[in-house]
């Protein structure tokens, strides 16, 4: 294991710890030359002369506090409340799922409801502010090691955030009667999805950080019976994840399959559980 990827205890990783604290409460900037070495000595109360035996150059001290950060910053996916909106909505309303309109309503209002409690929890999370700071972070970079090591952490992290969200859209359908639409591959249109939804809210939660948001818009969206409160951020999110997905004409909504939509919505819930725990 190389230096760079070790994550030193003792001494050094009370440094560590200490410039990791300093930058949570500063902020992560793109440029380094607010990252102190003598900042994070003085605070972590470690000797000067042990430090510099860890970090002889600022260079080393910075290329270790990036990558903790770096790695300290993973994405997590959906939350419990996320995925118990649309458990609740599919239990609490069986009665809608009678008709193609009702499972349509059911279907928007259930993914209205969880966006809204997904943006709101990654536009207040530290780790998804730290990432995106980070990608703008990586970019100013000069080309070489660093720059290439925390790329690939980035990609790393990514890339499990999307595997993970891509388990739990592929549960979905199973709950509301859907499929993915027929041009798409069924081995990667979940894949996709995952990754233009993450991407669209990456994108709506750097946006969110310095223009205002814009009052929500009352109205019966997506084909939606149900007349509801619309922000720009659930309005881009549910359309996108509606542009992969079509009513299945092969389930037939009986109530046996009403019984087991409402037993896949547990499932979908379970599933999000078991692959955050993981």
């Amino acid at each position: 294991m190389s230096q760079t990827s070790q994550r030193p205890g003792g001494a050094g990783g009370r440094v560590l710890d200490a410039a990791v604290d300093l930058i949570r409460q500063r902020g992560l900037t793109v440029g380094l030359d607010h990252i102190s070495l003598e900042e994070a000595i003085a605070a972590s109360g470690v000797s000067r002369a042990t430090a510099y035996r860890h970090w002889p150059t600022k260079a080393d001290f910075l290329r270790q506090v990036l990558l903790r950060v770096v790695r300290d910053a993973e994405l997590e996916p959906e939350s419990d409340a996320d995925i118990a909106a649309i458990r609740d909505l599919v239990a609490q309303h069986r009665d809608i799922l009678a008709t193609p309109e009702g499972r349509r309503t059911l279907v928007v209002e259930s993914l209205r409801v969880a966006t809204e409690g997904d943006f709101r929890r990654l536009a207040g999370s530290t780790a998804w502010r730290d990432h995106l700071a980070l990608r703008a972070t990586c970019s100013s970079l000069p080309p070489g090691e660093l720059r290439d090591t925390v790329a690939a952490e980035l990609a790393r992290s990514e890339r499990a955030f999307t595997e993970r969200r891509a388990r739990v859209y592929a549960r979905l359908p199973g709950v509301v009667g859907y499929r993915l639409v027929p041009w798409l591959d069924p081995g990667t249109g979940f894949t996709l999805m995952a990754e233009a939804t993450g991407a669209l809210m990456s994108g709506l939660v750097a946006r969110a950080a310095i223009v205002p948001p814009r009052p929500p818009a009352l109205m019966r969206a997506l084909g939606s019976a149900t007349q509801s409160s619309w922000t720009t951020e659930s309005y881009a999110v549910v359309a996108t994840v509606l542009s992969y997905l079509e009513p299945d004409p092969d389930v037939v909504w009986d109530e046996q399959r009403v019984d087991a939509a409402i037993d896949r919505s547990f499932d979908l819930e379970n599933e999000a559980r078991r692959l955050r725990s993981r």
